[in-house]
């Protein structure tokens, strides 16, 4: 991944306490991400940032929005997506190094790169199943020849799941007081 210097922390001079800072990602940002699972994506952090003397906890908040197909009916959709994520950061005499929960840098370090976190809670925000209700978009995006079929699919369903099932008829005539 490539440097963006806009997405990170300037940690010298920073007091301890909290602190809060916002970022906006935009489609130049995964373009410069190899192999990325997002190809245009807007999304809005508010970054909430406690430093203490051995250590910096962030509150990442993400919110946005990201081009993908839909799983029903493979119209393109901007799907949104929001999400909260931690990530703790502690200092150390040692090399510097990440791993899933803990990432350590050196005591001097003059700024934080959260290019790699940014990326990684965006797709961990994104879900398995990739649709959502259009109804109430205007225009649908809906590949409607695709949704009919469905719909037609599903009744077709249903109708077999009564016609082969004896139990159906004797449920269907019991009368409840």
């Amino acid at each position: 991944m490539q440097s963006l210097t806009h997405f990170s922390l300037p940690l010298k001079g920073m007091k301890n306490g909290i602190h809060e800072f916002d970022f906006s990602v935009k489609d130049e940002f995964f373009q410069r991400v190899e192999n990325s699972a997002v190809k245009h994506g807007s999304f809005d952090f508010h970054l909430v940032v406690k430093k203490k003397s051995d250590h910096i906890e962030i509150d990442f908040e993400l919110e946005g929005t990201y081009k993908t197909e839909c799983d029903r009916c493979s119209a393109e959709i901007d799907l949104p997506i929001q999400g909260e994520h931690k990530l703790i950061v502690k200092y150390t005499h040692d090399e510097e190094t990440t791993d899933e929960e803990v990432w350590r840098i050196g005591y001097e370090s003059p700024s934080l790169e959260l290019n790699k976190a940014i990326y990684e809670f965006i797709v961990l925000s994104m879900p398995m199943i990739k649709t959502f209700d259009c109804e109430d978009e205007i225009p649908q995006p809906c590949n409607q020849k695709a949704k009919e079929f469905l719909d037609n699919q599903e009744e077709v369903e249903e109708t077999d799941e009564n016609s082969n099932n004896p139990f159906a008829e004797v449920l269907k005539n019991i009368q409840l007081n």
